[in-house]
C-alpha cells in the first residue's frame, strides 16, 4: 500500500522512500524515514496534495510523490 491508498485518520508506519535518491533524500529531511509513524490528515479536492501527519505536525505532498512512499496496512 502507498500513501495515497491510506484512509483517512488510519496509522502506518513508513516502509519505503522513493528509489530517487534525490527526492528520498529531501523526504528524509522533512521528516519521512522508514518505520515513522505517518496518517492521513486531508485530500485537496481536485488532485491536490494531501496532508499527513507526522511527528505532531501536519506535512503536504503532491499525489505523485505520495504514490511512491510504501507503508504498512
Amino acid at each position: 500500500m502507498t500513501l495515497i491508498d491510506l484512509p483517512k485518520n488510519k496509522r502506518a508506519k513508513i516502509l519505503a522512500l522513493p528509489e530517487n535518491k534525490q527526492l528520498a533524500a529531501q523526504l528524509l529531511e522533512q521528516g519521512f524515514a522508514v518505520r515513522t509513524e505517518i496518517s492521513l490528515a486531508h485530500k485537496a479536492p481536485f488532485n491536490g496534495p494531501i496532508a499527513f501527519r507526522l511527528h505532531n505536525t501536519k506535512i503536504s505532498l503532491a499525489r505523485a510523490v505520495a504514490k511512491q512512499i510504501m507503508v504498512d496496512a
